[in-house]
């Protein structure tokens, strides 16, 4: 059974997901993130400060219409918060520098939270099905999938 900070941290990184992401409100993330976060965003690189990361979020969610991020699998211990999630959208601005293709996307994802003794996600590791999402929005064909 998990002690109660545990689960107090599991509830910040659930609620981060809902609000942010299926709430489709990048603004929202300066209630959950600390001022100086660390965001390692893999091929993305690393980013750190709420001010930011926020706009890069809303760019992101922007390039999105009805995103929905879906809680697969949850493994916490001390201060480490990993969710595992299904992502559905339809991509409908600029993602990534690739423009709207009207496409339905989903994608699989593991985003890693440090949540702090406040509650507050002091860093972050998103790693995000990139080549799913390029191939699905016409940037990209996968050599695999014919």
């Amino acid at each position: 059974m998990a002690d109660t900070k545990t689960i107090d941290r599991v509830a910040t990184a659930r609620g981060f997901v809902e609000q942010v992401f299926n709430g489709a409100n990048a603004e929202r993330a300066r209630e959950y993130f600390t001022d100086d976060i660390g965001w390692h965003g893999g091929a993305l690189g690393t980013v750190n400060g709420v001010d930011t990361i926020v706009p890069i979020l809303g760019g992101f969610i922007g390039a999105l219409d009805d995103i929905h991020a879906e809680v697969q699998d949850v493994i916490a211990t001390d201060d480490l918060v990993a969710l595992r999630l299904l992502v559905t959208a339809v991509h409908t601005g600029n993602l990534l520098g690739v423009p709207a293709s009207g496409n339905r996307v989903q994608w699989d994802a593991v985003d890693i939270y440090r949540v702090t003794e406040e509650g507050k996600i002091s860093e972050q590791w998103a790693f995000e099905d990139l080549a799913a999402i390029l191939s699905q929005v016409g940037a990209i064909k996968l050599p695999w999938l014919g």
